[in-house]
């Protein structure tokens, strides 16, 4: 089947490549993330602020006992726009990284459009996970870990693939990859359980797990319709 054939070379080239080779969107993104927390770091404390106040996630701002102010608008695009904030240099450098490793097969496998589409929906993912899990909170969550979650979990059945990534149904049975996620999900959820905090900054372990799960669920629909076609 030619759509298959082409899905095996794709793979087989991801899989030659390095990390270092990493797709020009990733690198792009990874640009854009560092450049936004640079002018906000220049801009002072004041805009930095008002950034927050803009672009944060803050589910309070969909209800609760503590209403919050809003912008009109922002309770919506905050889903999103709080993605592209970050706490701090160590923050964003971090989430860099791991959007380079992980972002790096996704990008090659799917290409450009279906990459960028997949981390904003894995970032709504893991915002309606943690609106879901802490409703009515006034306190800003900020970070790409979100749709750096996701993108690991669609990168899981890309590189443990041999000439192309596992299918849903071959990923369950797959030692290594099982591994890797249950790893995952287990210093996810110690990490909520334990209330774990870095330099004084709640850690949005929620986030994390809704970007993930968004993400096997992406990667799964994304999957089906390239082999298919």
């Amino acid at each position: 089947m030619p759509g298959q054939r082409e899905a095996e070379d794709a793979a087989d080239r991801t899989a030659r490549s390095g990390i270092l080779n990493s797709p020009p969107v990733v690198v792009g993104v990874i640009a854009f993330l560092l450049l936004i927390h640079g002018l906000r770091m220049a801009a002072g404390e004041e805009w930095e602020t008002w950034t927050i106040y803009a672009f944060a996630l803050i589910p309070a701002r969909l209800g609760g006992s503590e209403p919050v102010p809003v912008i009109p608008g922002s309770q919506w695009w905050s889903f999103l726009t709080y993605a592209f904030l970050h706490a701090d240099w160590r923050h964003v450098g971090l989430n860099s990284l791991w959007l380079l490793v992980f972002g790096t097969p996704v990008a090659r496998w799917f290409g450009a459009a279906r990459f960028l589409a997949l981390s904003a929906l894995c970032a709504i993912g893991g915002a309606a996970m943690m609106v879901a899990t802490d409703w009515g909170s006034p306190i800003p969550v900020i970070g790409a870990s979100g749709a750096v979650s996701g993108l690991m979990a669609a990168a899981i059945p890309i590189m443990y693939g041999h000439r192309r990534p596992l299918l849903p149904s071959e990923l369950i049975r797959d030692r290594r990859a099982l591994i890797f996620v249950v790893i995952w999900l287990v210093i996810t959820l110690l990490t909520g359980a334990q209330g774990y905090i870095d330099d004084g900054v709640h850690i949005a372990w929620q986030a994390h797990l809704g970007g993930f799960i968004t993400g096997l669920i992406a990667y799964t629909l994304m999957t089906r319709r390239l082999v298919r076609a």
